[in-house]
């Protein structure tokens, strides 16, 4: 036999012990996982994934073994042992949950039966008559609209720029600007473009479930940090200190917060902001809420210089919900960096949209915020509603979300939403899908006020014939 032959050999034996050891440690891994199962424990513990990413990675090093070869190959052997501990099931996904109300009210809407829709995350009111013109006036000039630049319109950028400039008292450059194709795909961009596997996100909870399915995606870690409703659903700083000392990669922030409605401080969202820096995690702050407020949001333009992602939308302040344009604020060495996933998955944001979106900016604020405020004024009227019914809630200093809980033992807000629509055709959205609630239930408050008292009614009836 030759050399090149033996040495074949070797290998392939090589290869089963490998391939030996791996099952042993997916046996063990299963024994594990029945042993959390028992106990009610989560399947996926973080600290213990790092701890034996660590060992991967000190091994290799005593080994003389390449590192970063180690580092991806306890990546695969990790994700396949989660994987397995979970009966190669599928995770349930949050954002299904909210997503499954929505398409069940449009069903039933379509078929010409009347809901009352209190689940609906969108303003009801028309876009400004300035970004329509905005928008027949591109198709009216140009016969060819072609595919324009990834970062988006350099007169949006300019806009947007100069804009944000001014009210956060600041100076933004154009080309730290990227716009994108809604706030959604602004976070997945940039959840895409800076975390990589088995990395922490740390995200306070009550949260909008879309940030934890980004992270799911790219097959990051999501790190709940929950908050109660009778602390008025304050984010605990030590406990955030805690996760970015172990090295999380991101934090994300959502001020005024989707659904809770809460306005994290001023003090302690620059405290929070300081942390993030000393530990070097890049802070994602969503602020797509920030006109619906009563006194004024901080910002993570105003207090951030390097390492943050800022988000904001059309959606929210212009009513422009189904035109899908958003846009984002960071370094311009980060810029770069997201603006590729946008160009690789959605190449660029339609002109006549953008188009649309400057006129918005420059023509249409006064009349968006006139019915900005008139959202404000029904969360006040269902606010005043809800102190009538048996649930406890905290009133909202922002967004046009109130998060009530049923004060009912073993309440589960999903089985009361298939309740409250089968009985009164109202739809809400159950707190399952915003971390570990079950008991609370999110209200969005779009619908028209006329309708706020007897949704509210009736919602307080299927929870007073709660069994």
């Amino acid at each position: 036999m030759s050399t090149l032959e033996e040495y074949r050999t070797r290998i392939h034996e090589n290869d089963k012990q490998l391939l030996s050891m791996i099952r042993e440690r997916f046996s063990l891994a299963d024994r594990i996982a029945e042993i959390k199962r028992t106990k009610g424990m989560p399947i996926i513990d973080t600290d213990a994934e790092q701890s034996a990413m660590e060992n991967f990675v000190q091994t290799a090093t005593q080994l003389g073994v390449d590192s970063t070869f180690a580092r991806r190959l306890g990546e695969l052997v990790i994700d396949q042992t989660v994987q397995s501990e979970n009966g190669n099931g599928l995770k349930q996904s949050k954002d299904q949950l909210l997503k499954q109300v929505v398409e069940t009210a449009l069903k039933l809407t379509s078929e010409g039966k009347r809901v009352t829709r209190f689940e609906i995350g969108e303003p009801n009111f028309p876009a400004p008559p300035q970004a329509i013109r905005g928008l027949t006036e591109t198709f009216r000039k140009n016969r060819i609209i072609g595919y324009g630049p990834a970062a988006g319109l350099l007169g949006l950028r300019k806009t947007i720029a100069e804009e944000l400039s001014a009210e956060h008292k600041t100076r933004i450059d154009p080309d730290q600007v990227l716009v994108t194709p809604g706030g959604r795909f602004a976070i997945f961009a940039t959840i895409a473009s800076h975390v990589s596997q088995l990395e922490h996100v740390v995200i306070p909870q009550p949260a909008w479930p879309a940030y934890e399915e980004c992270v799911d995606f790219v097959k990051g870690r999501a790190i709940p940090l929950s908050t109660q409703l009778e602390n008025r659903w304050e984010i605990d700083v030590g406990r955030v200190e805690d996760e970015l000392r172990k090295g999380a990669r991101m934090l994300i922030l959502n001020t005024p917060n989707n659904p809770t409605g809460k306005v994290i401080s001023k003090s302690k969202f620059e405290e929070i902001i300081e942390l993030a820096q000393k530990y070097d995690a890049l802070v994602l702050s969503d602020e797509v809420y920030d006109k619906y407020v009563r006194e004024k949001s901080p910002s993570i333009l105003e207090c951030a210089s390097e390492n943050y992602v800022y988000v904001n939308s059309f959606s929210k302040q212009f009513g422009l919900t189904g035109w899908r344009i958003a846009y984002l604020v960071t370094t311009k060495e980060k810029a770069i960096q997201i603006r590729r996933v946008i160009q690789t998955i959605a190449t660029c944001v339609p002109a006549f949209t953008q188009n649309a979106a400057i006129a918005a900016l420059k023509k249409g604020r006064r009349e968006a915020q006139r019915h900005v405020n008139a959202i404000m004024k029904k969360v006040e009227i269902t606010c005043r509603e809800l102190s009538k019914i048996d649930v406890s809630f905290y009133k909202p200093e922002g967004s046009f979300y109130v998060f009530p809980r049923a004060n009912i033992e073993n309440f589960d807000s999903a089985k009361f939403a298939d309740q409250l629509l089968e009985h009164y055709r109202v739809t809400i959205s159950p707190g399952k899908a915003f971390g570990d609630y079950p008991a609370f239930f999110r209200l969005a408050v779009s619908l028209p006020a006329a309708q706020i008292p007897s949704a509210v009614q009736a919602i307080g009836k299927v929870i007073n014939a709660w069994s």
